[in-house]
């Protein structure tokens, strides 16, 4: 194959590999700005009396053949916890409460 041949291939090529990293930097975006960031704490108007009470941030089922979910919570105190759930019961916003590795619906008033 000719040198000029060769670059002719690559030039066509071009648009999709810029379309193709454009794409891959828009995933990392919105994955980055989907996350909640440090710092950003939304607390319950009642956050100073519940040390184990928090929101749910995400809720992710595992790809295996046994399914688990795994709720991420961010607590009152600004840290995020990430705990097994048996079920998706629990949705993002959710207001909820830690106890002893278990997870119970809690009213957000």
């Amino acid at each position: 194959m000719s040198p000029r041949a060769a670059a002719g291939m690559m030039e066509g090529q071009a648009p999709i590999a810029l379309v193709g990293l454009l794409a891959i930097g828009i995933i990392v975006a919105v994955n980055y700005f989907a996350r909640p960031q440090p710092g950003a704490t939304t607390r319950a108007p009642n956050a100073t009396e519940c040390k184990d009470c928090g929101t749910v941030v995400a809720v992710r089922r595992s790809a295996h053949s046994v399914p688990v979910t795994f709720v991420e919570i961010q607590m009152t105190d600004g840290s995020v916890r990430t705990l097994r759930a048996p079920a998706l019961q629990f949705s993002v916003g959710d207001s909820v409460q830690v106890k002893d590795e278990a997870l119970t619906l809690r009213d957000p008033s």
